[in-house]
């Protein structure tokens, strides 16, 4: 028994609900396509207009919405088994006092293992608590992209992404994008994009 079985909170279905309910699940695919696989947050002043609006709770639409923009923390997870070997990348990106650059994937036989290296010229000992907390990787709608680990120091952050089916070996013509976002209890998450290619 999986865990939505066992902790459902309800035994019984109001089928008057049910054309509403699928015609709900319409709309998330739809915004999950329109937002190109991104989370995509409405504005805190946009929630709670809509919340006054419709006679709803801030808070819940918050989690609605939270939710409905980390739909990978429920997709399932390849594990890479069947390792092939290592290939070079060496694909880098500069931006202000940091440098952002992959050295090379590790190969599998169904996925591809990717380190993102993290080197910045200033300590950032004070705003480490302002370090990115989450990261995505987009790569395009053929591969299914997770965040599987990572650590570091206030100069130098190792982030590992493991990437289905494997990518090929020759990754020249392919373009890394890497979503990053900080929460901030009180304010809208701040987030930024970080293209390598």
């Amino acid at each position: 028994m999986d865990s939505y079985q066992k902790d459902h909170p309800a035994k019984h279905y109001n089928e008057k609900l049910r054309t509403l309910d699928k015609q709900l699940c319409e709309l998330i695919a739809k915004r999950k396509s329109i937002s190109n696989f991104n989370q995509s947050f409405p504005p805190i002043e946009q929630i709670k207009e809509w919340a006054e609006e419709f006679g709803l709770y801030e808070d819940h639409l918050r989690y609605i919405f939270r939710v409905m923009g980390n739909d990978k923390l429920f997709q399932p997870k390849v594990e890479p088994t069947g390792f092939r070997n290592i290939k070079p990348v060496m694909k880098f990106y500069n931006e202000g006092t940091r440098i952002y650059y992959i050295t090379h994937l590790q190969q599998y036989d169904n996925a591809s293992v990717l380190n993102l290296h993290i080197d910045d010229s200033v300590d950032n000992t004070e705003q480490h608590h302002r370090e990115p907390t989450e990261w995505d990787l987009y790569i395009g709608p053929d591969y299914d992209c997770y965040f599987s680990g990572g650590s570091g120091s206030n100069q130098h952050i190792d982030l590992q992404f493991v990437i289905s089916p494997r990518l090929p070996d020759d990754v020249k013509e392919i373009a890394f994008k890497f979503n990053w976002r900080y929460r901030q209890s009180d304010k809208q998450d701040i987030g930024g994009e970080i293209i390598i290619k």
